[in-house]
């Protein structure tokens, strides 16, 4: 498993939307946007399937008019947020969508890189960057909320009105605004598409599909970052000494992020080069422990250590795990970092 897969955990997952015809043909086939994680990529692309021979295939909007109006579930069930990310096939081009949290509630969309999220009217949006097509939740609470919901009337659009969570629309001041509710670890939401009418046809089928993927990740407290550990006993001699003190070394330049301190506890520049994900400005570390290996690891030319920490990306997801950090003798006969897995 590389360095990258083992902190961020799953990859990235495409999906395809079909926009020529206004309405989603996206499947989940298993991550400069503002706050958005970035995974690595993995992504498989879905690849629709040709009608048999001699049989007439019905259009995409024939085949949403033949289904009976909430006989289609948009959002199975809200799953937890894993790390991963999603590819979103928009008009033919492959567009990364990183997660990308609700600044108040616990949920969060996979959000291309090509849209932003922002804030509208004390609520978290997703959406184009003029700000005028867009998505965002409402958390409904009883009958008092009930009671303040806007009116939403049925609408006519046979791409909508398959999906049993669908509410119908609203078209007070403003654009129009296609209502759906869900339900996500057991709390009742209300997300709310605002489109205009002139980028109906293009934007509606992407709000879709990137609301059929809400995730629930639940807000938790900060971590600290910083290097909160106990050096382990490596005795006393010099050699032994100078391997722990250069991991020490690269432990605190990888937390405060200091590039230059970074590399010159660096075996080599490749090995340098191939580190840098680990100087990420989206994710802050906690490193809570340390435990030698070896110095030498028996059998090896190598000393080692592990490194316990916590990782807090920039939408507050939070992840523990260990690496295992290498060293190796330069020609100096000093002891410098030569891998960290």
């Amino acid at each position: 498993m590389s360095m990258r897969k083992r902190m961020i955990g799953a990859g990235w997952i495409a999906v395809v939307l079909a926009l020529s015809t206004g309405c989603t043909s996206g499947k989940n086939t298993d991550n400069g946007v503002e706050g958005t994680a970035q995974p690595e990529a993995s992504p498989v692309t879905v690849t629709p399937q040709p009608a048999a021979a001699g049989t007439a295939s019905a259009s995409p909007a024939a085949t949403a008019a033949m289904l009976p109006a909430g006989s289609v579930p948009l959002i199975p069930e809200v799953e937890e947020y894993s790390g991963s990310g999603r590819e979103f096939e928009i008009a033919g081009t492959l567009v990364r969508a990183g997660f990308s949290a609700d600044q108040e509630l616990p949920l969060g969309l996979f959000l291309p890189e090509t849209m932003i999220r922002f804030g509208q009217e004390g609520r978290t949006a997703w959406g184009t960057a003029d700000k005028l097509n867009y998505i965002t939740f409402v958390h409904v609470k009883g009958t008092e909320a009930e009671a303040a919901e806007p009116s939403f009337k049925p609408g006519t659009d046979q791409a909508l009105l398959k999906y049993k969570e669908y509410l119908g629309t609203s078209s007070g001041p403003g654009h129009p605004v296609e209502a759906f509710r869900f339900i996500a670890m057991g709390e009742e939401y209300r997300a709310e598409l605002t489109v205009t009418a002139a980028e109906r046809a293009a934007i509606l089928p992407v709000l879709v599909q990137m609301l059929s993927q809400v995730e629930h990740m639940e807000k938790r407290t900060p971590i600290v970052p910083g290097v909160f550990l106990q050096e382990p006993d490596v005795g006393e001699d010099p050699g032994n000494r100078q391997a722990l003190q250069e991991t020490m070394s690269c432990i605190e330049a990888w937390v405060a992020k200091d590039k230059d301190k970074f590399a010159a506890t660096m075996h080599s520049l490749g090995i340098n080069e191939a580190l840098q994900f680990l100087l990420d400005g989206k994710n802050v570390y906690r490193i809570n422990e340390l435990t030698l290996l070896g110095i030498p690891i028996e059998g090896t030319k190598r000393a080692g250590f592990t490194v316990g920490y916590e990782q807090m990306t920039s939408e507050g997801y939070i992840t523990k795990g260990t690496y295992e950090i290498s060293l190796l003798r330069n020609k100096q006969g000093e002891w410098k970092i030569a891998n960290i897995d």
